[in-house]
Protein backbone atom coordinates (compact mmCIF):
# COMPACT_ATOMS: atom_id res chain seq x y z
CA UNK A 1 0.00 0.00 0.00
CA UNK A 2 2.34 2.44 0.97
CA UNK A 3 4.82 1.67 -2.39
CA UNK A 4 1.74 3.41 -4.39
CA UNK A 5 2.42 6.68 -2.97
CA UNK A 6 5.50 6.92 -4.18
CA UNK A 7 5.05 5.95 -7.54
CA UNK A 8 6.98 8.00 -9.97
CA UNK A 9 5.39 10.38 -12.21
CA UNK A 10 4.59 9.90 -15.98
CA UNK A 11 7.97 11.82 -16.81
CA UNK A 12 10.06 10.01 -14.10
CA UNK A 13 9.24 6.93 -14.59
CA UNK A 14 9.65 7.34 -18.63
CA UNK A 15 13.17 8.10 -17.90
CA UNK A 16 13.66 4.91 -16.23
CA UNK A 17 12.26 2.55 -18.33
CA UNK A 18 14.84 4.30 -20.99
CA UNK A 19 17.64 3.96 -18.79
CA UNK A 20 16.64 0.20 -18.20
CA UNK A 21 16.24 -0.27 -21.89
CA UNK A 22 20.19 1.29 -22.56
CA UNK A 23 21.21 -0.91 -19.88
CA UNK A 24 19.49 -4.07 -21.73
CA UNK A 25 20.66 -3.16 -25.20
CA UNK A 26 24.31 -2.86 -24.04
CA UNK A 27 24.12 -5.89 -22.26
CA UNK A 28 23.02 -7.67 -25.22
CA UNK A 29 25.54 -6.15 -27.04
CA UNK A 30 27.95 -7.82 -24.89
CA UNK A 31 26.95 -11.25 -25.50
CA UNK A 32 25.82 -11.30 -21.65
CA UNK A 33 23.48 -14.00 -20.68
CA UNK A 34 19.71 -13.48 -20.45
CA UNK A 35 20.14 -15.05 -16.20
CA UNK A 36 22.42 -12.25 -15.65
CA UNK A 37 20.41 -9.67 -17.83
CA UNK A 38 17.76 -10.68 -15.69
CA UNK A 39 19.76 -9.95 -12.65
CA UNK A 40 20.42 -6.52 -13.87
CA UNK A 41 16.83 -5.95 -14.36
CA UNK A 42 15.54 -7.35 -10.95
CA UNK A 43 16.58 -4.41 -8.93
CA UNK A 44 15.21 -1.98 -10.22
CA UNK A 45 11.47 -4.02 -10.33
CA UNK A 46 11.85 -4.61 -6.94
CA UNK A 47 12.53 -1.29 -6.04
CA UNK A 48 9.83 0.10 -7.85
CA UNK A 49 7.32 -2.40 -9.08
CA UNK A 50 5.03 -0.21 -11.27
CA UNK A 51 8.07 0.04 -13.54
CA UNK A 52 7.21 -4.10 -14.39
CA UNK A 53 4.33 -3.67 -17.14
CA UNK A 54 5.55 -0.52 -19.08
CA UNK A 55 9.19 -2.02 -18.86
CA UNK A 56 8.07 -5.04 -20.32
CA UNK A 57 5.95 -3.25 -23.02
CA UNK A 58 8.94 -0.97 -23.77
CA UNK A 59 10.92 -4.04 -24.30
CA UNK A 60 8.63 -5.08 -27.65
CA UNK A 61 10.96 -1.63 -28.85
CA UNK A 62 14.06 -4.04 -28.66
CA UNK A 63 13.46 -6.29 -31.40
CA UNK A 64 15.99 -9.15 -30.81
CA UNK A 65 16.24 -12.64 -30.58
CA UNK A 66 17.55 -12.16 -27.12
CA UNK A 67 14.71 -9.98 -25.70
CA UNK A 68 12.30 -12.34 -26.78
CA UNK A 69 14.22 -15.26 -24.47
CA UNK A 70 14.18 -12.75 -21.76
CA UNK A 71 10.62 -11.95 -22.00
CA UNK A 72 9.85 -16.13 -22.73
CA UNK A 73 11.33 -16.59 -19.06
CA UNK A 74 9.89 -13.50 -17.63
CA UNK A 75 6.02 -15.52 -18.58
CA UNK A 76 7.41 -18.62 -16.91
CA UNK A 77 8.10 -16.63 -13.87
CA UNK A 78 5.43 -14.63 -13.93
CA UNK A 79 1.77 -15.03 -12.19
CA UNK A 80 0.22 -11.74 -12.28
CA UNK A 81 -2.29 -11.47 -15.02
CA UNK A 82 -1.79 -8.30 -16.03
CA UNK A 83 2.09 -9.07 -15.96
CA UNK A 84 1.83 -11.83 -18.47
CA UNK A 85 -0.58 -10.41 -20.53
CA UNK A 86 2.09 -7.51 -20.96
CA UNK A 87 4.47 -10.21 -21.99
CA UNK A 88 2.70 -11.74 -24.54
CA UNK A 89 1.63 -8.33 -26.33
CA UNK A 90 5.26 -7.66 -26.25
CA UNK A 91 6.33 -10.84 -28.25
CA UNK A 92 3.47 -10.63 -30.56
CA UNK A 93 4.73 -7.34 -31.15
CA UNK A 94 8.72 -8.56 -31.77
CA UNK A 95 7.05 -10.90 -33.97
CA UNK A 96 6.04 -8.46 -35.99
CA UNK A 97 8.87 -6.98 -36.29
CA UNK A 98 10.44 -9.69 -37.38
CA UNK A 99 11.75 -11.31 -34.79
CA UNK A 100 11.88 -14.98 -34.60
CA UNK A 101 13.57 -17.39 -32.06
CA UNK A 102 13.47 -20.81 -30.19
CA UNK A 103 10.58 -21.28 -28.07
CA UNK A 104 12.82 -21.97 -25.16
CA UNK A 105 13.30 -20.95 -21.41
CA UNK A 106 16.19 -19.50 -19.80
CA UNK A 107 16.13 -21.16 -16.18
CA UNK A 108 16.49 -17.98 -13.70
CA UNK A 109 15.77 -17.09 -10.72
CA UNK A 110 12.27 -15.50 -10.49
CA UNK A 111 12.35 -11.47 -11.54
CA UNK A 112 8.89 -10.92 -11.14
CA UNK A 113 7.10 -11.30 -7.17
CA UNK A 114 3.61 -12.29 -7.30
CA UNK A 115 1.65 -9.24 -5.87
CA UNK A 116 1.26 -8.84 -2.19
CA UNK A 117 -1.51 -9.70 -0.08
CA UNK A 118 -3.84 -7.41 0.83
CA UNK A 119 -3.80 -5.10 -2.42
CA UNK A 120 -6.27 -3.38 -3.60
CA UNK A 121 -8.25 -4.39 -6.89
CA UNK A 122 -10.47 -2.72 -9.33
CA UNK A 123 -13.06 -3.64 -11.56
CA UNK A 124 -14.79 -2.01 -14.55
CA UNK A 125 -17.53 -2.57 -16.98
CA UNK A 126 -18.38 -0.72 -20.53
CA UNK A 127 -20.77 2.03 -21.21
CA UNK A 128 -24.31 0.90 -21.94
CA UNK A 129 -26.41 2.86 -24.77
CA UNK A 130 -26.94 6.03 -21.54
CA UNK A 131 -23.69 6.21 -20.43
CA UNK A 132 -24.06 4.25 -17.12
CA UNK A 133 -21.27 1.84 -16.04
CA UNK A 134 -19.90 -0.32 -13.22
CA UNK A 135 -16.88 0.43 -11.43
CA UNK A 136 -15.77 -1.41 -8.24
CA UNK A 137 -13.13 -0.92 -6.05
CA UNK A 138 -11.87 -3.79 -3.28
CA UNK A 139 -10.10 -2.99 -0.44
CA UNK A 140 -8.78 -5.88 2.21
CA UNK A 141 -9.93 -5.28 5.99
CA UNK A 142 -7.82 -4.71 9.07
CA UNK A 143 -10.26 -7.22 10.34
CA UNK A 144 -10.50 -9.95 7.89
CA UNK A 145 -12.20 -9.84 4.69
CA UNK A 146 -12.50 -7.01 2.08
CA UNK A 147 -15.10 -3.93 1.70
CA UNK A 148 -16.12 -4.10 -2.10
CA UNK A 149 -17.19 -0.39 -3.01
CA UNK A 150 -19.50 -0.55 -5.46
CA UNK A 151 -19.98 2.79 -8.20
CA UNK A 152 -23.04 2.91 -10.41
CA UNK A 153 -21.40 6.14 -12.86
CA UNK A 154 -23.23 7.95 -15.74
CA UNK A 155 -20.60 10.09 -17.96
CA UNK A 156 -23.95 12.12 -18.39
CA UNK A 157 -25.61 12.56 -14.98
CA UNK A 158 -22.52 11.76 -12.62
CA UNK A 159 -22.33 9.16 -9.62
CA UNK A 160 -25.77 7.45 -9.57
CA UNK A 161 -25.13 4.99 -7.39
CA UNK A 162 -22.59 4.39 -4.85
CA UNK A 163 -22.43 1.76 -1.59
CA UNK A 164 -19.88 -0.44 0.26
CA UNK A 165 -20.22 -4.12 0.26
CA UNK A 166 -18.18 -6.23 3.11
CA UNK A 167 -17.26 -9.58 1.96
CA UNK A 168 -15.08 -12.39 2.77
CA UNK A 169 -12.01 -12.58 0.10
CA UNK A 170 -13.52 -15.77 -1.19
CA UNK A 171 -16.70 -13.86 -1.93
CA UNK A 172 -15.31 -11.40 -4.47
CA UNK A 173 -15.19 -13.36 -7.76
CA UNK A 174 -19.04 -13.95 -7.14
CA UNK A 175 -19.72 -10.38 -6.37
CA UNK A 176 -18.09 -9.71 -9.66
CA UNK A 177 -20.00 -12.21 -11.84
CA UNK A 178 -23.18 -11.00 -10.49
CA UNK A 179 -22.33 -7.63 -11.76
CA UNK A 180 -21.61 -9.31 -14.72
CA UNK A 181 -23.22 -10.14 -18.23
CA UNK A 182 -22.62 -11.59 -21.51
CA UNK A 183 -23.34 -8.36 -23.07
CA UNK A 184 -21.42 -6.41 -20.09
CA UNK A 185 -18.90 -8.39 -18.48
CA UNK A 186 -17.20 -6.34 -15.45
CA UNK A 187 -13.17 -7.01 -15.61
CA UNK A 188 -10.41 -6.39 -13.57
CA UNK A 189 -8.56 -3.58 -14.54
CA UNK A 190 -5.59 -1.42 -12.16
CA UNK A 191 -7.48 -0.09 -9.55
CA UNK A 192 -5.81 3.41 -9.41
CA UNK A 193 -7.75 3.81 -13.11
CA UNK A 194 -10.60 2.81 -11.18
CA UNK A 195 -10.62 5.71 -9.16
CA UNK A 196 -9.34 7.94 -11.13
CA UNK A 197 -12.93 7.09 -12.84
CA UNK A 198 -14.72 7.49 -9.74
CA UNK A 199 -12.94 11.14 -9.13
CA UNK A 200 -13.74 12.00 -12.49
CA UNK A 201 -17.53 10.79 -12.24
CA UNK A 202 -17.50 12.51 -8.86
CA UNK A 203 -16.31 16.27 -10.17
CA UNK A 204 -19.06 15.68 -12.81
CA UNK A 205 -21.51 15.11 -10.27
CA UNK A 206 -20.82 18.44 -8.73
CA UNK A 207 -20.35 20.68 -12.00
CA UNK A 208 -24.07 19.36 -12.24
CA UNK A 209 -25.22 21.12 -8.68
CA UNK A 210 -25.89 17.52 -7.71
CA UNK A 211 -24.50 16.30 -4.16
CA UNK A 212 -22.18 13.47 -3.96
CA UNK A 213 -23.03 10.63 -2.08
CA UNK A 214 -21.83 10.51 1.33
CA UNK A 215 -20.74 7.13 1.10
CA UNK A 216 -18.04 8.31 -1.48
CA UNK A 217 -17.10 10.89 0.50
CA UNK A 218 -16.12 8.34 3.63
CA UNK A 219 -14.62 5.70 0.98
CA UNK A 220 -12.19 8.17 -1.16
CA UNK A 221 -10.40 9.23 2.29
CA UNK A 222 -8.30 6.06 2.03
CA UNK A 223 -7.76 6.46 -1.32
CA UNK A 224 -5.24 9.29 -0.93
CA UNK A 225 -2.39 6.72 -1.96
CA UNK A 226 -3.81 5.43 -4.74
CA UNK A 227 -2.99 7.28 -7.71
CA UNK A 228 -3.20 6.42 -11.66
CA UNK A 229 -0.77 8.52 -13.77
CA UNK A 230 -0.74 6.24 -16.88
CA UNK A 231 -3.00 7.21 -19.71
CA UNK A 232 -6.22 8.14 -19.44
CA UNK A 233 -8.14 6.56 -21.36
CA UNK A 234 -6.76 3.34 -19.85
CA UNK A 235 -6.87 1.59 -23.33
CA UNK A 236 -3.73 3.57 -24.79
CA UNK A 237 -2.06 2.02 -22.25
CA UNK A 238 -1.87 -0.81 -23.79
CA UNK A 239 -2.53 -0.02 -27.96
CA UNK A 240 -1.05 3.08 -28.98
CA UNK A 241 -3.04 5.35 -30.72
CA UNK A 242 -0.53 6.00 -33.30
CA UNK A 243 -0.75 2.03 -34.58
CA UNK A 244 -4.64 2.74 -35.22
CA UNK A 245 -4.21 6.18 -37.39
CA UNK A 246 -4.94 5.95 -41.07
CA UNK A 247 -6.32 2.99 -40.68
CA UNK A 248 -9.03 3.30 -43.14
CA UNK A 249 -10.01 -0.55 -43.96
CA UNK A 250 -10.31 -1.30 -40.03
CA UNK A 251 -12.52 2.30 -39.46
CA UNK A 252 -14.79 1.37 -42.48
CA UNK A 253 -15.72 -2.43 -40.50
CA UNK A 254 -16.57 0.15 -37.08
CA UNK A 255 -19.83 0.10 -38.75
CA UNK A 256 -20.51 -3.97 -38.36
CA UNK A 257 -19.83 -3.43 -34.39
CA UNK A 258 -23.41 -2.54 -34.49
CA UNK A 259 -24.09 -6.36 -34.86
CA UNK A 260 -22.29 -7.39 -31.69
CA UNK A 261 -22.64 -6.64 -28.30
CA UNK A 262 -22.60 -4.11 -26.70
CA UNK A 263 -22.80 -2.14 -29.62
CA UNK A 264 -25.82 -4.25 -30.86
CA UNK A 265 -27.60 -2.51 -27.66
CA UNK A 266 -26.09 1.02 -27.93
CA UNK A 267 -28.92 3.42 -29.44
CA UNK A 268 -29.00 7.51 -29.29
CA UNK A 269 -31.82 8.73 -26.71
CA UNK A 270 -34.69 8.87 -29.02
CA UNK A 271 -36.53 12.20 -27.86
CA UNK A 272 -34.04 14.23 -29.83
CA UNK A 273 -34.02 11.70 -32.65
CA UNK A 274 -37.56 11.75 -33.12
CA UNK A 275 -37.65 15.24 -35.21
CA UNK A 276 -35.63 13.31 -37.70
CA UNK A 277 -37.67 10.85 -37.91
CA UNK A 278 -40.80 12.45 -39.16
CA UNK A 279 -38.28 13.93 -41.34
CA UNK A 280 -37.48 10.40 -43.11
CA UNK A 281 -40.89 9.66 -43.18
CA UNK A 282 -41.88 12.09 -45.03
CA UNK A 283 -38.99 11.91 -47.13
CA UNK A 284 -39.92 8.22 -47.97
CA UNK A 285 -43.43 8.68 -48.05
CA UNK A 286 -43.27 11.59 -50.56
CA UNK A 287 -45.81 11.56 -53.34
CA UNK A 288 -43.97 13.37 -55.72
CA UNK A 289 -42.76 11.82 -58.98
CA UNK A 290 -39.31 11.68 -57.80
CA UNK A 291 -36.35 8.66 -59.06
CA UNK A 292 -34.97 5.86 -56.58
CA UNK A 293 -31.70 8.17 -56.87
CA UNK A 294 -33.95 11.58 -56.11
CA UNK A 295 -35.59 9.90 -53.17
CA UNK A 296 -31.87 8.36 -51.56
CA UNK A 297 -30.12 11.77 -52.32
CA UNK A 298 -33.93 13.61 -49.96
CA UNK A 299 -33.02 10.85 -47.40
CA UNK A 300 -28.92 10.74 -47.34
CA UNK A 301 -29.90 15.32 -46.53
CA UNK A 302 -32.29 14.18 -44.02
CA UNK A 303 -29.77 11.92 -42.47
CA UNK A 304 -27.17 14.71 -42.69
CA UNK A 305 -28.85 17.40 -40.92
CA UNK A 306 -29.71 14.42 -38.18
CA UNK A 307 -25.87 14.18 -37.78
CA UNK A 308 -25.16 17.96 -37.59
CA UNK A 309 -27.32 18.34 -34.90
CA UNK A 310 -27.32 15.23 -33.04
CA UNK A 311 -23.59 15.28 -33.09
CA UNK A 312 -22.35 18.41 -31.72
CA UNK A 313 -18.97 18.42 -30.40
CA UNK A 314 -19.81 17.36 -26.91
CA UNK A 315 -21.66 14.45 -28.12
CA UNK A 316 -18.81 13.50 -30.75
CA UNK A 317 -16.13 13.26 -27.33
CA UNK A 318 -18.93 11.21 -25.34
CA UNK A 319 -19.50 8.57 -27.70
CA UNK A 320 -15.66 8.60 -28.54
CA UNK A 321 -15.16 7.91 -24.80
CA UNK A 322 -17.58 5.70 -24.95
CA UNK A 323 -15.67 3.63 -27.32
CA UNK A 324 -12.30 3.56 -25.68
CA UNK A 325 -13.60 2.65 -22.30
CA UNK A 326 -15.54 -0.56 -24.39
CA UNK A 327 -12.50 -1.21 -26.44
CA UNK A 328 -11.03 -1.91 -22.99
CA UNK A 329 -13.35 -4.07 -21.64
CA UNK A 330 -13.03 -5.75 -24.86
CA UNK A 331 -9.44 -6.22 -24.86
CA UNK A 332 -9.49 -7.78 -20.97
CA UNK A 333 -11.97 -10.32 -22.76
CA UNK A 334 -9.97 -11.81 -25.58
CA UNK A 335 -11.86 -9.46 -28.40
CA UNK A 336 -8.40 -8.10 -29.65
CA UNK A 337 -10.00 -7.39 -33.22
CA UNK A 338 -13.12 -6.01 -32.02
CA UNK A 339 -11.26 -3.52 -29.37
CA UNK A 340 -8.92 -2.44 -31.88
CA UNK A 341 -11.85 -1.94 -34.42
CA UNK A 342 -13.35 0.23 -32.26
CA UNK A 343 -10.66 2.57 -31.20
CA UNK A 344 -9.96 3.38 -34.61
CA UNK A 345 -13.50 4.66 -34.81
CA UNK A 346 -12.93 6.54 -31.59
CA UNK A 347 -9.62 7.94 -32.76
CA UNK A 348 -10.96 8.95 -36.20
CA UNK A 349 -13.80 11.05 -33.72
CA UNK A 350 -10.83 13.53 -32.47
CA UNK A 351 -11.65 15.33 -35.91
CA UNK A 352 -15.03 17.04 -36.17
CA UNK A 353 -17.29 15.08 -37.91
CA UNK A 354 -17.36 15.05 -42.03
CA UNK A 355 -21.09 15.18 -43.50
CA UNK A 356 -19.19 14.02 -46.88
CA UNK A 357 -17.84 11.11 -45.40
CA UNK A 358 -19.02 10.25 -41.98
CA UNK A 359 -17.59 8.73 -39.25
CA UNK A 360 -18.76 4.68 -40.11
CA UNK A 361 -19.44 3.72 -36.07
CA UNK A 362 -21.31 7.00 -35.81
CA UNK A 363 -23.30 6.86 -38.41
CA UNK A 364 -24.56 3.91 -38.11
CA UNK A 365 -25.78 4.59 -34.81
CA UNK A 366 -27.41 7.18 -35.95
CA UNK A 367 -29.34 5.30 -38.54
CA UNK A 368 -30.54 2.46 -36.41
CA UNK A 369 -31.53 4.75 -33.99
CA UNK A 370 -33.66 6.40 -36.60
CA UNK A 371 -35.34 3.40 -38.24
CA UNK A 372 -35.40 1.79 -34.60
CA UNK A 373 -38.60 4.43 -34.37
CA UNK A 374 -39.93 4.20 -37.66
CA UNK A 375 -39.81 0.76 -37.54
CA UNK A 376 -38.19 -2.14 -34.85
CA UNK A 377 -37.56 -4.47 -37.34
CA UNK A 378 -36.41 -2.43 -39.76
CA UNK A 379 -32.52 -2.45 -38.55
CA UNK A 380 -32.17 -5.77 -38.42
CA UNK A 381 -33.83 -6.40 -41.84
CA UNK A 382 -31.35 -3.68 -43.13
CA UNK A 383 -28.33 -4.79 -41.43
CA UNK A 384 -29.17 -8.57 -43.21
CA UNK A 385 -29.08 -7.55 -46.45
CA UNK A 386 -26.27 -5.15 -46.23
CA UNK A 387 -28.48 -2.29 -47.95
CA UNK A 388 -26.06 0.83 -48.30
CA UNK A 389 -28.71 3.48 -47.93
CA UNK A 390 -29.44 2.58 -44.40
CA UNK A 391 -26.04 1.18 -43.06
CA UNK A 392 -23.32 3.08 -45.30
CA UNK A 393 -22.46 7.12 -45.61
Amino acid sequence: MGNKAREPTHGTMRKRIDEILEEVKTAQAQKVHVKEIQGRIAPHLEKEPSLTVPLIEALATVASPQTAQLLLDMLQRAERKDVIRAIKRSLYRLKQRGVRWKEELAEAAPVLRPPEPGEPKGYLGPPDAAGSRVVVVVRPRVQGGVRAFLGIVNDLEGIQRFEPNDLRTKGVNPFIDALSSEAFPVVEAPVGYCVQVLKETAELTKRLGKAVPLSYQDAKTGWKEIVWNGSVPIIYHHIPEDTLRDQEGRLRESRSLHGVPPFSSWFLNPEPVRKHVEAVKEAEQSRLALTPQQRDARLHDVYVTALQELFPDDARLLWKRRLEETAYVLLQTGREKDAMTALSAAVDLQKPLNTLNPNPFVWALLLKSIYALIEPQRVETRQETGDSRIITP
